[in-house]
Parts: C-alpha cells; sequence; structure tokens
C-alpha cells in the first residue's frame, strides 16, 4: 500500500501537466479555428470557395487534435506501471507495443495531413 501511495504520490505530478498542456493545445485550436470561420465567412468569396475553405481547415484541426491526444498519450504511457502490476512481464511488453504503436500511429497522421492539405 506504501508502494503504491509514494508511486501516486510521484506520478500525478506529470500525468496532470500533460492533461493541463493536452488542454491548452485544445483552447489554441478551438481559438484558432473560431477567428479563421469568422474570416472566412466575412470575406467576400463565392459560397463554394468559403465551403472549400471551411472543410480544409477544419480536416487540418481535426488532425492536429489527434495529433497532440496522441502525444500526451504516449508520455502518459510512459510513466511507470503502478507497483502490482510493474512486476509483471506481460504489461511492460504491452506498454513497449503502446509506445511502439502508438509512435507509428502519430507518424501515420503527420503523413494524411501532408496528402490531404496538398
Amino acid at each position: 500500500m506504501i508502494r503504491a501511495l509514494i508511486w501516486w504520490l510521484e506520478v500525478s505530478p506529470r500525468w496532470l501537466s500533460c492533461l493541463t498542456a493536452h488542454g491548452r493545445s485544445q483552447q489554441e485550436v478551438l481559438r484558432a479555428a473560431i477567428f479563421h470561420s469568422g474570416r472566412v465567412l466575412a470575406s467576400p468569396a463565392p459560397a463554394s470557395d468559403k465551403l472549400t475553405r471551411l472543410a480544409r481547415r477544419a480536416t487540418a484541426d481535426t488532425i492536429t487534435l489527434l495529433h497532440d491526444n496522441g502525444q500526451v498519450q504516449l508520455q502518459l504511457g510512459r510513466e511507470p506501471l503502478p507497483p502490482p502490476l510493474a512486476d509483471f512481464a506481460c504489461y511492460r511488453s504491452g506498454q513497449h507495443l503502446q509506445q511502439h504503436g502508438g509512435q507509428l500511429c502519430l507518424q501515420g497522421l503527420v503523413e494524411l495531413g501532408r496528402i490531404l492539405l496538398r
């Protein structure tokens, strides 16, 4: 029980830091999307151009949010396991697989963003 409490006291500030950084990222993307949408809708461009620009920006914002969320999850996944689970090799190997798969997923999102936004 003491080991679990010590683990929680060591890990929880880093978790909270990751989660607040993710929240700030979401706020920045949402704020930028709102201002961009307002500028596009207020412009004298034809409606079809406005819709194209809004759809392109929504795609970029979605990919950005997915990428940022994936980075936070990977950072949280690097934290040490709780003491009862740290002794099991299957949890350690699962954590390793999660990290490797997460990196590949983030690389895929970056590539998807490059392809879609050309």
